[in-house]
């Protein structure tokens, strides 16, 4: 069916990424497929953010998170797995990653509360949907 699984996770919302991380992990089970975490960190493009951030604030930024990550794979993640950071629009990093890794699927996560950011632009996993090279799942509605 699936043999490399990619989950795009927000490990600020720690119940919420578990409980997509379960239901990934069973399908990548099932699948015998491998499963690779990722998460995206916003990136520093535009010069007048840019201008605001030093190097050693990046890197302060990027160790925070792997230490996140590192945590949340400790505490939730029987199997084995494999993690990656990006830096950039959270989709388009989505997208790149699962392209270089070769992944067949990915498994997102839909949050319909944030209705307003909606408004001004398509959530990040409609614009996963839209420009992915391989199969998306959608999930939704996925409670700790």
């Amino acid at each position: 069916m699936f043999s490399k699984i990619l989950l795009p996770l927000d490990v600020d919302y720690s119940e919420t990424a578990a409980a997509v991380y379960r239901k990934a992990s069973r399908l990548a089970k099932c699948s015998g497929a491998s499963l690779r975490l990722l998460t995206v960190v916003p990136g520093f493009g535009m010069p007048i953010v840019a201008a605001h951030f030093t190097e050693k604030m990046r890197k302060e930024t990027e160790a925070k998170v792997r230490d996140a990550m590192e945590r949340f794979i400790e505490e939730n993640c029987k199997e084995k797995v494999t993690f990656e950071i990006r830096t950039g629009k959270n989709w388009e990093e989505i997208i790149r990653a699962a392209d270089q890794w070769g992944a067949d699927l990915i498994v997102v996560y839909h949050n319909r509360r944030k209705e307003i950011n909606e408004v001004f632009s398509r959530s990040c996993s409609q614009r996963v949907s839209d420009n992915a090279n391989c199969s998306v799942l959608r999930l939704r509605n996925v409670h700790g």
